[in-house]
């Protein structure tokens, strides 16, 4: 199940690769400097668009509401934050995750004191990353 759980807390926990954990989310910081890449996109978990517009309204909720990081954030305009998550499904009481089709990527951006629906840049884009971390208590548990 892929709903994004309204208990989500985004911690700042040390990690040298914050990629290699499997839900994670990246605070980015624009510096102007123009950057090109090349490279292959994974495409995204197919979750349909009620779920995917569900999840985008809860994580902006959660953001605007200040409750969800463990560390106060100096935020700046136009910082982008970028919520990576790994989703799995269950079949014949196993849990399996997709190589391919099973990310979830939610880009927002920082502006006039908000968090808005933003842009993800995949390979970077044209910012630095400020900070990272793990993102605990990512889905709700499916009800039996």
């Amino acid at each position: 199940m892929c709903k994004v759980s309204d208990k989500l807390k985004l911690c700042s926990c040390k990690t040298e690769i914050v990629e290699t954990l499997k839900h994670y989310w990246i605070l980015n910081r624009p510096n102007g400097i123009e950057a090109g890449m090349l490279g292959t996109i994974m495409p995204p978990a197919n979750i349909g668009e009620q779920m995917e517009r569900l999840n985008e309204n809860t994580l902006r909720k959660l953001l605007n509401n200040g409750n969800c990081f463990d560390v106060e954030l100096d935020l700046k305009e136009n910082d982008t934050l970028s919520l990576h998550f790994t989703c799995t499904y269950t079949h014949n009481g196993k849990q399996f995750v997709d190589f391919y089709g099973s990310y979830l990527i939610y880009a927002f951006k920082f502006k006039n004191g908000k968090w808005s629906k933003g842009e993800w840049v995949p390979f970077g884009g044209n910012g630095d990353d400020v900070q990272s971390g793990k993102i605990m208590k990512p889905f709700e548990k499916p009800v039996n």
